[in-house]
């Protein structure tokens, strides 16, 4: 049975991908204000999980957890791909990489399951804070061929394709 930071953060997963499939509800195009929506709900889940998460989880274990690294490149691939204005092909693949970053952290033996053997007592307190972080702020979607080559410069260095083939 999941502990109330699995359920607090699976939950967050389920609201995120419903957000995604709203981006892709009409065909050959992103539904922009829902792709808005969804960068919303999404970096600010990242920021629950980077600010408040993660360093609960460090502190208590002495040192970062084993799979910290590869959550944090995909964390920054993730926010990489919300600064320019969607593309659907770009759309599609961000799901298929959520599914992928979501079993990391959703599966055995991953940040959740992990999170609530070794904060069982801090649970709440955990919850609290992250859902306690501020509205995130974005600024508004960038275009141009520079975005796109500094987009996919960054998603080279966190291990991610931006090619969009």
């Amino acid at each position: 049975m999941p502990g109330p930071l699995s359920s607090h953060f699976v939950g967050t997963h389920a609201l995120l991908d419903q957000a995604l499939r709203d981006c892709l509800c009409r065909p050959g195009q992103v539904d922009v204000p829902a792709f808005d929506r969804f960068r919303r709900l999404l970096l600010r889940h990242i920021a629950q999980e980077e600010r408040v998460l993660m360093p609960a989880l460090t502190k208590k274990l002495g040192g970062p957890p084993l799979f910290r690294n590869e959550l944090r490149k995909d964390h920054a691939g993730f926010a990489a791909l919300c600064v320019p204005l969607p593309e659907r092909e770009w759309v599609e693949n961000l799901g298929e990489l959520f599914a992928h970053h979501a079993a990391l952290e959703e599966g055995p033996g991953g940040l959740y399951e992990r999170c609530d053997e070794v904060l069982r007592d801090e649970a709440a307190r955990v919850i609290a804070a992250a859902d306690a972080l501020p509205p995130i702020e974005l600024a508004p979607f960038n275009g141009g061929p520079w975005v796109r080559e500094l987009l996919a410069e960054v998603l080279r260095a966190t291990g991610i394709d931006g090619s969009g083939d």
